[in-house]
């Protein structure tokens, strides 16, 4: 699998080409992709230039591509929806050309890197990387491009939470082409999969206690006289709904844990319902 770099560009053009020099000691790319606001805006204006002059001539490095947000900045809401877009748009492309994406947000506003980190979440899956760039105040305040021997620098990976059943691009959030809209596809495959949870996982019996339990707080010994059973078929049943609440979500052993979440699903399948 070729990898990419994926970078955003800011006051620091050198981010760049330090995590990419980091890089290339261990993992081969295919080409380094720097995403940017305007170019004609400080400090686009000036760092983008620096880091195109970085990189000519350079037989060594792979190439340089840039890919441009339409925003002058991201400060205002409609902005940072407009980067979250175009990030969106080149991660889903570099990971449908069956390319491992390594993703460095360490350039621009840090609103840049909160909203990134969330499109990466919808995107990247187990093969994929995102970094952070850690240096020594010398080698920062140098503006070096290339890395010396002895300088203080290495890439700490930040990890992201693994998918719950398949890979991001396997899924039908991949389809969709903003991150809103990949968002609520993954919203709505998620009430499927909790609808799914009562109608298919549990026995009627145990739907039946399930549901009295997520709507009322009762002893067994009150579930047993309501539902005309004996107290221990009651615990039985229960310990049944939420050995597979555990298994099936993922949750925590703790009963109040599962109890709680047992609610939740419990009353969204009763609101979608009209009950």
């Amino acid at each position: 699998m070729q990898s990419v770099l994926v970078a955003t560009l800011g006051a620091e053009p050198q981010i760049i080409s330090l995590t990419t020099m980091l890089l290339l000691q261990h993992t081969p790319l295919v080409r380094v992709v720097a995403v940017h606001t305007d170019a004609q805006t400080p400090p686009i204006a000036t760092s983008l230039p620096a880091l195109a002059t970085a990189w000519a001539g350079r037989t060594d490095l792979p190439p340089l591509t840039l890919r441009a947000v339409d925003v002058t900045d991201t400060l205002t809401l409609g902005e940072l929806e407009r980067f979250a877009d175009t990030l969106f748009d080149v991660l889903k492309r570099e990971i449908a050309a069956a390319h491992r994406v390594h993703l460095l947000l360490a350039g621009g506003r840090k609103s840049m890197a909160l909203v990134g980190m969330s499109v990466a979440q919808l995107l990247l899956g187990p093969d994929d990387h995102v970094w952070y760039l850690h240096s020594d105040e010398a080698l920062r305040r140098s503006g070096r491009f290339w890395p010396a021997p002895d300088d203080a620098v290495q890439l700490i990976e930040l990890p992201l939470a693994p998918p719950l059943a398949a890979p991001p691009r396997f899924t039908r959030s991949f389809d969709a082409d903003t991150p809103a809209a990949a968002r609520l596809a993954l919203s709505e495959a998620e009430q499927a999969r909790r609808r799914h949870f009562l109608a298919h996982e549990l026995t009627p019996a145990e739907r039946t206690v399930a549901m009295l339990f997520a709507q009322e707080v009762m002893t067994v010994e009150k579930a047993a006289r309501r539902l005309v059973k004996q107290p221990k078929t009651i615990t039985n049943q229960l310990t049944t709904i939420y050995a597979k609440l555990e298994s099936y979500f993922g949750l925590t052993p703790d009963v109040g844990t599962k109890r709680e979440f047992l609610r939740r699903v419990v009353g969204e399948w009763r609101e979608e319902d009209g009950s």
